[in-house]
């Protein structure tokens, strides 16, 4: 089951990689292409929250039973603890914070529309 969730969190991160590739390399030809990305990644920072705190549970779960220990550099495992805690809780809140920027951004860029043809080449009519 570790090796299928390292999987799956490798497998995450090598696609937002590739998708930072293809935006630098291709670019976005329309703005539907925009809105879909934006909406992908709006949908993966709403659950960087909930991934956040079920690491954080499994992390304490295994604390309480005793699981878990300090490294070889005999720093306090409280210490490292506490570190974890601090660092994951400014990290839930970034992450929310990202989710509601995204949300607005996404839900801006659903009304931009695909323009058909070049304003010179509109007639007076079209005004």
């Amino acid at each position: 089951m570790t090796k299928n969730i390292e999987q799956h969190a490798e497998g995450a991160a090598r696609s937002l990689v590739e998708l930072v590739r293809a935006l630098q390399d291709r670019g976005i030809e329309y703005p539907g292409q925009a809105h879909m990305v934006h909406s992908y990644l709006t949908r993966c920072a709403g659950e960087l929250r909930t991934a956040i705190e079920l690491i954080e549970t499994t992390v304490q779960q295994l604390q309480d039973r005793g699981q878990l220990m300090s490294d070889y550099r005999g720093e306090p495992l409280d210490d490292v603890l506490q570190r974890f805690t601090q660092s994951s809780d400014a990290a839930k809140d970034l992450g929310g914070e990202l989710h509601g920027q995204l949300s607005t951004a996404y839900s801006a860029i659903g009304r931009v529309a695909y323009k058909e043809q070049p304003a010179e080449q509109q007639s007076p009519t079209d005004s």
